[in-house]
């Protein structure tokens, strides 16, 4: 008992000392959810710049930037895990029809953007829900996201070809929120703040975002 209590001890020492870091991450997220509210609002501009407009992932990486703030900083908003669960799992089924429906007939998509955000959003919903833990999961997401934040650590490097604003924006958001995906599934405990009070015994088999107190009765 003692050695337990020492543990969580500790892992809220970490978890206070980690709170600033983690606010200034998830301020960064908010940044960027409300970057993705002005490119939903503004589909002429948006369209002038890129040559079409697609509300669907504006809506859908806004609602993943959010995810990362309630993740982070749970206290900022008070939305439950579960909502986040059903509107992830609806954003992923969303995708999968997409890509073999009327996304195949868009013309500024293909279908394999379509599979690439249901992961995403896939990968989002595991966040909260978490519904088993173990080496194979971590290695599966961990590539994913390194494979995600590759992709778009490319296209940063190409838009200094032909900056702008908008671009930048996409893509620094999109490699910024697969780092941090990638490392919280290497080191979820880094990414727990104050507000996340695990006992060691516990740690193994939660979610790596819930805003609730999994040891409170």
């Amino acid at each position: 008992m003692d050695h337990m209590n020492h543990m969580q001890h500790m892992h809220e020492m970490h978890g206070a000392s980690s709170f600033p870091f983690l606010a200034l991450l998830a301020g960064f997220f908010l940044v960027g959810a409300l970057f993705y509210l002005f490119r939903f609002c503004n589909r002429s501009y948006v369209s002038k710049v890129n040559g079409y407009h697609d509300r669907e992932n504006e809506f859908w990486h806004g609602a993943c930037l959010l995810g990362m703030v309630s993740c982070l900083t749970p206290a900022w908003f008070a939305i439950p895990d579960l909502v986040w669960q059903i509107g992830f799992a609806i954003g992923t089924g969303w995708y999968l029809v997409r890509a073999f429906t009327y996304g195949r007939s868009l013309p500024f998509n293909k279908q394999w953007y379509d599979f690439a955000h249901a992961a995403m959003l896939f990968g989002m919903w595991w966040m909260f829900a978490a519904p088993v833990s173990g080496i194979l999961v971590t290695v599966v997401f961990t590539a994913y996201w390194t494979w995600f934040g590759s992709y778009y650590a490319v296209r940063i490097y190409n838009d200094f070809k032909n900056p702008h604003w908008l671009s930048f924006g996409q893509d620094i958001a999109h490699f910024t929120m697969a780092l941090v995906m990638a490392l919280m599934m290497l080191y979820p405990a880094t990414f727990m703040g104050s507000h996340h009070h695990m006992s060691a015994a516990g740690m193994d088999n939660m979610p790596m975002c819930t805003g609730a107190d999994p040891v409170a009765k």
